[in-house]
């Protein structure tokens, strides 16, 4: 069926709905309403969970990308899958992280692209996320940060030691804290970080003055910046005893950290630092090849009177399946294996990226262990080898 001829074209806006809206001279769909109506679905279901199905929407969404991503679609077809032979969301087939690095996989003209932070190949090799509709990682992020860092209140003061947009402007990251700052903070937030990294003078004086106002801080982070934070105040015999209610999160792993120091560690370090309790300690887990984050679950837990291990926590519209390193094949739950995350806001590039974290299930959500060593695992290496093959 999938052979894009002009009749095919037809038979195929007819079936979505898509209505041209231009004269197109590619042999697949072109971007018309139907496209618009797609993001919209998608849209809605961040939202509101009831609006739309998981599974009948991912099914859409593979099609969509199917049709308007040309690498993809070669990938797809070198696996024997298109949208007529794949039935279940779990079928889709997952686009290694590496083809960020290799190929356009933006499904329409990009608004926005977003690069990684960088690999031991050097920066010319890093990923590249184009999106042709920003606004599905704004909800995304936003509503990812309602539910996991901020469910206990709608606005307060942030203090973040992360870059502004405006100075990385290919940074998700960066991106991501910028509809932190757009939709949570309360007057009297700012920035405390130069080119340089973390102003100290002006981080110290935002905790002094939530310590005098008794005003909760939430403090933003990654955390190399914050394994150096923590170092400081120690050289610098200062001690913060910030009011209840005030939070941390850090992320991107230890990533320019002066030295390594476990979670259990990092946790403890941070009660001393700022009286910060391990329940208001969130780590987030994310990356540029894809538009939504996972986040620990302690406040959410917390708020919602559940008493449950910590662990990592995906947004109702993310599903992460955990593959056999050698196969690609599903493990048992709570066997190690690579993550591989289904994200429906990346409904205008890849929605299925099988990354090179290893990680396994728990309860209702996983636990990340650690990349894989110099990517080696042969499951890595297989599908970066059918990429390059399609």
């Amino acid at each position: 069926m999938y052979a894009f001829d002009a009749g095919l074209q037809s038979a195929t806006c007819q079936a979505f709905g898509w209505v041209c809206n231009r004269v197109c001279l590619c042999p697949v769909p072109c971007y018309g309403r139907g496209v618009s109506v797609l993001y919209d679905r998608v849209l809605a279901f961040i939202g509101d969970a009831r609006a739309d199905r998981f599974e009948k929407l991912a099914l859409d969404v593979f099609a969509h990308q199917f049709a308007h991503s040309a690498a993809y679609r070669q990938y797809c077809l070198g696996r024997g899958h298109t949208p007529d032979t794949v039935a279940d969301w779990a079928a889709i087939p997952p686009v290694p992280i590496v083809a960020f690095k290799r190929a356009d996989l933006c499904c329409g003209e990009a608004v926005r692209t977003f690069l990684s932070s960088g690999t031991t190949e050097g920066p010319a090799h890093r990923s590249r996320h184009s999106v042709p509709d920003l606004r599905l990682s704004e909800r995304a992020a936003v509503a990812g940060l309602r539910q996991f860092l901020f469910p206990d209140l709608a606005r307060m003061r942030l203090l973040s030691l992360i870059h502004r947009a405006e100075d990385l402007p290919d940074s998700s990251l960066a991106q991501m804290i910028a509809w932190a700052m757009e939709h949570f903070a309360e007057a009297n937030s700012r920035y405390a970080v130069t080119s340089d990294g973390v102003a100290f003078d002006e981080m110290v004086d935002a905790l002094r003055q939530s310590e005098r106002d008794g005003q909760p801080l939430c403090v933003l982070a990654t955390t190399g910046a914050l394994i150096r934070i923590i170092d400081h105040c120690r050289e610098h015999d200062l001690i913060f005893r910030l009011p209840h209610g005030s939070r941390l999160m850090d992320t991107g792993g230890d990533k320019g950290a002066p030295r390594p120091l476990s979670r259990s560690g990092t946790l403890h370090a941070v009660w001393n630092a700022f009286a910060i309790p391990g329940y208001f300690c969130v780590n987030e887990y994310g990356m540029a090849e894809l538009s939504s984050q996972f986040y620990d679950s302690v406040i959410t837990d917390r708020v919602h009177g559940r008493h449950r291990p910590r662990r990592k926590l995906g947004p109702h519209w993310t599903r992460t399946m955990v593959l056999d390193p050698e196969t690609l094949a599903p493990t048992p739950a709570g066997t190690r294996g690579l993550l591989c995350h289904v994200d429906l806001a990346n409904a205008g590039s890849a929605m299925a990226v099988l990354t090179e974290d290893i990680g396994y299930t728990e309860t209702d959500g996983f636990q990340l262990v650690g990349r894989v060593p110099g990517a080696e695992a042969r499951g890595c290496s297989l599908a970066a080898a059918q990429w390059d093959a399609a």
